[in-house]
């Protein structure tokens, strides 16, 4: 397990869930053209290309067609939505001439995979016009959010990045935010930490990912405590306890003995389990693995310009036939020398037999 793949996993998931480890850009608009997303921000974004940022808050919405009977109104996409029927799914609608097909709805029924059907008011007229767009149909992995590298920027208030050509030319959404890479990283103790930290700047939280050493377990029998394995090749057995740190450098000057920082930290755990609980990361051995899984965390340092809190994970690593030393390649087997003695009284025997495998038999 290593610990680039683990900030790789934060970078990814964490802004989607909390917004301490990045600075926010607002989008007022996403367009798309021949795989190409232009996004149009609120102020100058400072983005360069090459850049990596986290969309979030957009929706790819789906073209469709609405017709009403009485108060059960019909809705036909132009492509395959991805709802399901799930108890207390709503439909969101705009674009509509008729302001009635336009909000928010109790999803009824998912006929096919371009039909659904929703409650409206019994009233108003029986065909929608315009242009309506089902808003919240598609799938999240197919929209114009996520983890993307800009590559233009055309203007100080705008910038591209590639998505698939297939999403509809605008993204809709009232909350679409441009975060760009998140305050990260990791070191191989904490005492790095605190270095690489302080050269940051103050007034900002970072997190960092630090990989704690992997034990071995061991067999409770022997009195030595020692590592041991009693079934060689096939039966062989081992597992390693790899554990990992989080270290999370919250800023608390002027505050009251950094309760607000501690607070916060504690909020943050929902998040980070979010990004991390359960998820499996490639393992350098060639045997399965379990995934990350919390053991704690809580106070660990503070000097009252900076609340320094830790997350606990740690994850079993299995050792197996395939990781262990093999002494031998594989070899044809060719010959076999035979010396035996038979003794009866006194007396010795010899008995002794050469034989060549590769000899055309008789």
């Amino acid at each position: 397990m290593r610990a680039s793949d683990i900030v790789a996993q934060l970078a990814k998931t964490l802004p989607k869930h909390a917004d301490d480890f990045t600075a926010n850009v607002e989008i007022t608009g996403i367009t798309q053209a021949a795989g190409v997303a232009t996004a149009i921000t609120a102020t100058a974004h400072g983005l360069v290309a090459g850049n990596q940022i986290n969309i979030t808050g957009s929706q790819h919405p789906i073209p469709c067609s609405i017709t009403r009977v009485g108060v059960i109104a019909t809705l036909v996409t132009t492509s395959d939505h991805d709802m399901t029927e799930n108890a207390g799914f709503d439909v969101q609608i705009s674009g509509a001439t008729e302001p009635e097909f336009n909000g928010t709805f109790t999803l009824l029924s998912v006929p096919n995979r371009r039909t659904i059907t929703f409650k409206v008011a019994d009233s108003g007229a029986l065909v929608a016009t315009g242009s309506p767009l089902l808003l919240n149909g598609s799938s999240p992995l197919q929209s114009f959010n996520g983890l993307v590298d800009i590559v233009s920027v055309p203007t100080t208030t705008s910038f591209t990045y590639a998505v698939d050509s297939s999403l509809y030319a605008t993204a809709s959404g009232d909350e679409i935010v441009a975060k760009t890479l998140p305050r990260i990283s990791a070191a191989v103790d904490y005492d790095v930490l605190q270095r690489a930290y302080t050269a940051q700047g103050p007034n900002a939280a970072w997190l960092f990912v630090v990989m704690g050493d992997a034990v071995a377990n061991r067999n409770r029998n022997i009195n030595g405590d020692s590592i041991d394995n009693i079934q060689p090749g096939n039966y062989f057995n081992q597992k390693l306890i790899q554990s990992v740190q989080l270290f999370l450098f919250y800023p608390s000057t002027n505050q009251i003995a950094a309760r607000s920082a501690r607070d916060r930290c504690e909020e943050l755990l929902g998040p980070i389990c979010k990004s991390l609980l359960t998820c499996k990361f490639p393992s350098l051995v060639e045997n399965s693995n379990n995934p990350l899984m919390l053991t704690g965390h809580g106070f660990h340092d503070y000097n009252t310009a900076v609340y320094v809190h830790q997350y606990s994970f740690e994850a079993t690593l299995q050792l197996g036939p395939s990781d262990i030393y093999q002494p031998n390649d594989d070899v044809a087997f060719r010959d076999i020398s035979l010396d035996m003695f038979f003794q009866h009284g006194t007396g010795i025997d010899p008995y002794e037999a050469e034989i060549n495998l590769d000899d055309e038999p008789l």
